[in-house]
């Protein structure tokens, strides 16, 4: 282990321990500092307990934001060829899963943190980092028991602030801004949904193809079309999580949003309404819950006949046209108002974080601290759940690792 380490890299998830190997394997000097006892246990979280490292869907339109196309160089440079090369050399089979899209490690998520940190364990220390600023001849980085270290080049891959208890905290983006760089504010993301009327919490277990919209009024803010699991906490799955990025930022400037839900994505509202005409027109004698058990899950069914005052047991030749109306207007539309969501330490991802603009994203190179790298959910950069965020940590600690110039006139292009 080098005692005088030409970079310091402060974290040790994905993205930090990408950039340290590029650093080995170019023969740069180098120590990573990690506070927490598990090294990548906010990674081996994800994509709900599949740790997945990419998605077979990877485009840079899976990513949210005024400046998505952001992530496009990373991508390029260490896109899914690449990733599926490295991880053949690491000796970690990847395969794809059956659902969702999700690339992930046959053996479970932890390969590839044990791969990668395998690679450059000698110079990887249990250490907090106190803080880092700049000096004459570079940065001095201060650590939390006293020592100080000089450094030509920083890599800031400390993660989000979500989930505290495996990694995330607020240490990235302190040291990030006494470096001069702004910060957008931060939210959770990639969480489940809170809604202020109980009927979907009792329908907990049930899982739902479903499209999603968050509207602010008549302004639709997201959507998202996916599974939707129902909890006694929230809305979660695929859905929920694609959309929640929306929720906190426009809750904190005061928005009062609603959730609607169509809960028949892959048809057309015509063919919807043709299907419930048919399926009710054949058993007009029966009980309205029992017909409906065609149409929806029975729990389902029976929560929006209670919205519609529809009594148990009544037969389906008792419903006016106005209970038939308001059913399929619910099937196609329930609204539910939406309270926030289930919150940081819930959450799977960010929004928010260090400025993209103050970032060369070919690079990842500081514009305003030259020799400083900021890689990972430190940026503000969020994307759909299943596999999108972990690639680009991977991708931007590979860029990054590859283009540190310890020149001290390197200036970011």
């Amino acid at each position: 282990m080098s005692s005088t380490p030409e970079v310091v890299v402060v974290g040790a998830g994905p993205s930090g321990l990408m950039a340290a190997v590029q650093l080995r394997r170019r023969g740069i000097p180098f120590r990573v500092f990690e506070k927490q006892p598990v090294v990548g246990g906010k990674f081996c979280y994800s994509a709900m307990g599949a740790a997945a490292v990419s998605n077979t869907g990877l485009d840079f339109q899976r990513f949210h934001g005024r400046h998505a196309r952001f992530v496009s160089d990373a991508l390029s440079a260490f896109g899914p060829d690449e990733l599926r090369q490295w991880c053949e050399q690491a000796g970690v089979e990847l395969v794809d899963a059956e659902y969702y899209g999700l690339v992930k490690p046959a053996g479970g998520g932890y390969e590839v943190v044990v791969a990668l940190l395998a690679e450059v364990s000698d110079a990887f220390e249990n250490r907090a980092v106190a803080s880092v600023r700049k000096d004459d001849t570079g940065f001095v980085v201060e650590l939390a028991d006293g020592e100080s270290l000089p450094a030509k080049a920083v890599v800031l891959a400390t993660g989000g602030a979500n989930l505290p208890q495996l990694g995330g905290g607020d240490d990235g983006y302190r040291i990030a801004q006494s470096l001069g760089h702004t910060l957008a504010p931060v939210y959770p993301a990639l969480v489940g949904v809170t809604v202020a009327e109980a009927w979907p919490l009792e329908l907990a277990g049930l899982w739902m193809d479903v499209r999603l919209r968050l509207l602010e009024g008549r302004r639709e803010l997201a959507e998202a079309t996916g599974s939707m699991l129902f909890t006694r906490s929230g809305l979660t799955g695929e859905a929920a999580f694609n959309l929640s990025h929306a929720i906190e930022p426009a809750l904190a400037r005061g928005a009062e949003l609603e959730l609607a839900v169509n809960f028949f994505p892959g048809m057309r509202d015509e063919e919807v309404d043709r299907w419930l005409f048919r399926v009710f027109g054949e058993r007009t004698r029966e009980a309205v819950h029992e017909a409906i058990d065609h149409i929806l899950p029975r729990r389902l069914g029976a929560a929006l006949l209670a919205h519609q005052k529809v009594k148990r047991g009544s037969r389906v030749m008792q419903l006016d046209e106005r209970q038939r109306a308001n059913l399929l207007q619910e099937m196609l539309d329930t609204r539910l108002r939406v309270r926030g969501t289930l919150g940081m330490r819930a959450a799977e991802g960010v929004t928010g974080g260090v400025n993209l603009r103050e970032i060369d994203p070919r690079t990842f190179q500081s514009r305003l601290s030259p020799g400083l790298y900021v890689v990972g959910q430190l940026l503000d950069v969020s994307a759909d759940w299943g596999g999108f965020e972990q690639h680009f940590a991977l991708a931007s600690g590979f860029v990054a690792g590859a283009a540190i110039s310890l020149d001290r006139e390197a200036r970011p292009r």
